[in-house]
């Protein structure tokens, strides 16, 4: 009995040093490596052609408040995806912004539109008054900046009204049922329209570019 274990252990010993018994592989395994191979390869491919479908857009290289002239360098381009989901000008815009009046506060880093652009929101002679109408007092419809009105006293017995101009649009308030709106007047109604918007004495109708 010992004779024959000292034989298998010889058997053992003759095998060489370089000599090792290879593991046998899982195909369960193998197909598993395959399978995230591939999956890499096609997430690479993806990632590259989203890097790859890009173009330039306009962005604001340094704060823009309200009403500030917009100067070249407070613009810039970048390079943004394809698949971007933010509404954003392209860089082909760029030149049409510049000289223009910022017609909202405008943060650094944020996209910029045409529309936030325009004419100075307040040119001398003019007066900003905030109004805050209830619902029925003013149309429900947009009103970009620009937009021409009419404020027309509800007071008693007054006769009284003035042309003005929308200097941003109207934002529905916490309360559900008003709404705040800034609006441009000539100088000498400015005080007028405060105190009738004041008394809730105050109607806006939104006016033909002919009238």
């Amino acid at each position: 009995m010992f004779q024959q274990t000292d034989q298998a252990d010889a058997r053992v010993d003759s095998r060489p040093a370089g000599v090792q018994l290879r593991a046998r592989r899982s195909p369960a395994l193998v197909a598993l490596g395959i399978l995230l191979v591939v999956l890499g390869g096609l997430g690479s491919a993806a990632l590259f052609s989203l890097n790859g479908e890009q173009h330039g857009v306009v962005t604001v290289a340094a704060d823009i408040r309200r009403g500030d002239t917009v100067a070249r360098e407070d613009l810039t381009v970048v390079d943004v995806p394809g698949t971007l989901a933010v509404e954003a000008a392209d860089a082909a815009l760029l030149d049409t912004m510049v000289g223009q009046h910022a017609l909202t506060d405008l943060p650094k880093g944020s996209f910029p539109r045409p529309e936030h652009f325009g004419a100075d929101p307040l040119p001398d002679g003019e007066a900003l008054v905030g109004l805050r109408l209830p619902l029925g007092r003013l149309p429900t419809a947009d009103m970009p900046p620009g937009t021409g009105v009419l404020l027309v006293s509800l007071a008693d017995g007054a006769q009284w009204d003035t042309a003005a101009q929308v200097a941003a649009r109207p934002v529905l308030l916490d309360d559900g049922a008003s709404y705040s709106v800034n609006v441009r007047v000539p100088d000498p109604d400015a005080l007028e329209v405060a105190r009738l918007s004041a008394a809730d004495q105050l109607a806006l109708v939104v006016v033909s570019e002919d009238a």
